[in-house]
């Protein structure tokens, strides 16, 4: 028995279950078990059982930016040989890159993602290509009486650091120096600071920005308040099953549109935040030949392919972009690439997780953001962390 913690709980995951499990012809059987849906109650559940040695789990669907947490504290295998060349072959270049530490590969890209721009064609004919310009086509909206809003994942959770990761990144900045050792806190910083200040009092953020999920956000583009939503590609296929049964969704289905996301600086492109999934193999396993085979099966052409198409999930493959099949139900398949192509990881350290939270606590709520002084005080909080130093907030 290979016993699956993570992405077992996918629409059509248990399709993908009886395809490895009958190609396996009885070498073993993947069982899928349940975590917490968000990825923070996925990672205290990993870590609690990892540090136990917990023998009972053997595949790990991880998050993209637990990789150099789990490889230093020596959770999960480096793949090396054949199981490199097999995990590597095929995948695109950024999602693979977010499955290495230290120059060593230890885990298999399942799924990949970047956030796009949604709109609504009827209210705006021509999608704007930087953030003001999407702050000023708001303000006319409301000005006009018509619906508005800017939907974005202000809430204090990772979603609303992939988004400041994204603004920062676009201007040239980032959080940490190359190797996360250092903080690189900056006028880079300020600017992606002064940007998010803006639009938290622009008057056409979201009366719930600050407790704003992925979630909320869709419902805010559902229910027809928004006239932007910057989100997961998941937002067709999620409203293309709500239109099913819901005329209301119909007819935000019927009017939505998508465009890159847009630039912070005019004529320069964004470096959206990667997201995605990938399969490690826990170091505790007793079947680690077997995992490694299922977890390969699981995210096979056939496979990937079913789950973008059953999911929303995002291959990592490039032949799965290149199907007919992948392409007609991805019509933004080519905005995804060339998304991709230049897309950034979140800062890759085994300390990850407290920089994480003090950027989303610093920055919390977005309207009380002073850039300058907000500034300050990531800088310093991050340096604490990295020297070890503080108390988390």
């Amino acid at each position: 028995m290979i016993n699956l913690y993570g992405g077992a709980s996918g629409v059509g995951f248990d399709k993908i279950l009886a395809n490895c499990n009958a190609a396996a012809g009885g070498k073993y059987k993947i069982v899928g078990n349940l975590l917490p849906s968000d990825a923070d109650g996925q990672r205290e559940q990993f870590v609690r059982r990892l540090a136990a040695h917990d023998s009972s789990m053997d595949i790990l669907g991880m998050d993209v930016t637990w990789t150099a947490e789990f490889a230093q504290a020596g959770w999960i295998r480096e793949l090396t040989g054949d199981q490199k060349t097999q995990a590597s072959a095929n995948a695109l270049g950024p999602p693979l890159q977010t499955a290495e530490w230290d120059s060593k590969l230890y885990g298999i890209p399942r799924t990949t993602n970047v956030q796009l721009m949604w709109y609504r064609k009827s209210l705006v004919p021509n999608p704007p290509k930087t953030w003001d310009e999407m702050i000023s086509q708001a303000q006319a909206l409301k000005a006009a009486g018509k619906p508005y809003e800017i939907g974005f994942t202000g809430a204090q959770y990772e979603g609303y650091v992939v988004g400041f990761n994204t603004l920062l990144n676009s201007f040239g900045g980032n959080l940490v120096n190359a190797d996360g050792t250092q903080p690189t806190i900056d006028a880079k910083t300020v600017q992606a600071l002064t940007l998010l200040k803006k639009f938290a009092t622009s008057g056409v953020e979201s009366k719930s920005l600050s407790n704003s999920q992925e979630p909320e956000v869709f419902a805010q583009m559902q229910l027809g308040q928004a006239a932007f939503i910057l989100n997961w590609p998941y937002v067709l296929s999620a409203m293309t099953t709500a239109a099913a049964t819901d005329p209301e969704s119909k007819k935000i289905l019927d009017d939505l549109g998508y465009a890159p996301y847009p630039a912070v600086v005019p004529g320069e492109t964004p470096k959206v935040t990667l997201g995605g999934m990938n399969y490690a193999i826990s170091t505790y396993s007793k079947h680690p030949t077997e995992a490694f085979e299922a977890a390969m099966c699981m995210r096979n052409d056939t496979n990937a392919l079913s789950a973008a198409l059953d999911n929303g999930d995002v291959p990592a493959l490039k032949t799965v972009f290149d199907s007919d099949a992948f392409k007609k139900a991805y019509p933004m398949y080519q905005t995804l690439i060339d998304e991709l192509n230049v897309a950034v990881p979140r800062p890759k350290t085994p300390l990850y997780q407290n920089i994480s939270t003090i950027v989303s606590t610093t920055l919390s709520p977005p309207s009380s953001i002073d850039p300058q002084q907000t500034a300050d005080k990531l800088r310093s909080s991050i340096s604490d962390a990295l020297a070890g130093k503080g108390i988390l907030p």
